[in-house]
């Protein structure tokens, strides 16, 4: 059987507003207070994203889940990081540079919902206990639809921002809304980034590219035992067209 690694991807830690778009982003903080305890009562290692890369380059024995946030949302702060402190889990959480401190200007129309971002300030709390900031661009657009020179500002720019403010390198990379393409891809190897990641559903394989590396969405309505066939099971793997 093929040696398999999972990245997990969350957006919202937090009960959906009532109007909310696009309801899916969330995940209540009772749900994923279970999900954290199912991880380590199922045996699972929670490890950072880079070892995950490491997986998809020489393989492993271990079963690895990496946990991912998308867009860095203030939520994380208050309803996810609390729970993660006391598991010891280490997360990844993508940030839109240019948009710290402040709200989704990328998405707040289309869903409905002004949503609070992360600040310097809870980012750099957050950097000293096991939380790896990567990058999700400066300002979150369609990274297809951009000239190569757009591509390089939004892609290298945003790295070269992260670690200014924290200190650190900012290794990992998120495509916004899942978007991209192969110049897209070779931008992102060339600013300088260990890997990143996608939307496209299924588990990690030893030998797959570091620059295309899949995940599992976890959404509102990923119940228990849903979430365990996610775990333990080729769904995602099948739901990504992936034999």
């Amino acid at each position: 059987m093929s040696q398999k690694a999972m990245v997990l991807m969350y957006h919202n830690i937090c009960v959906p507003p009532q109007d909310a778009g696009l309801r899916s982003l969330y995940v209540t903080p009772r749900m994923f207070r279970y999900q954290m305890w199912y991880l380590r009562a199922a045996g699972f290692r929670v490890a950072p994203l880079e070892v995950v890369a490491d997986f998809a380059e020489a393989g492993g024995t271990e079963k690895i889940i990496a946990l991912t946030f998308d867009d860095g949302f203030e939520d994380f702060f208050h309803n996810a990081y609390p729970v993660l402190r006391e598991y010891g889990y280490p997360s990844t959480v993508f940030i839109v540079s240019d948009r710290v401190g402040g709200e989704n200007r990328w998405d707040a129309g289309s869903v409905g919902v002004r949503k609070r971002l992360l600040t310097w300030e809870q980012i750099n709390e957050l950097k000293n206990n096991n939380v790896t900031f990567g990058s999700h661009t400066r300002t979150h657009p369609f990274l297809s639809r951009l000239v190569d020179e757009q591509i390089a500002e939004e892609v290298a720019g945003s790295k070269r921002t992260i670690e200014e403010r924290l200190n650190l390198p900012a290794d990992t990379f998120c495509y916004p809304y899942g978007d991209y393409d192969s110049r897209v891809a070779e931008a992102v190897r060339n600013a300088g980034y260990r890997c990143a990641v996608t939307t496209k559903r299924g588990r990690v394989l030893r030998g797959d590219s570091l620059f295309e590396l899949r995940r599992s969405f976890i959404r509102l309505n990923t119940h228990p035992l849903l979430f365990s066939i996610k775990l333990h099971t080729a769904y995602e793997d099948r739901k990504g067209g992936r034999r």
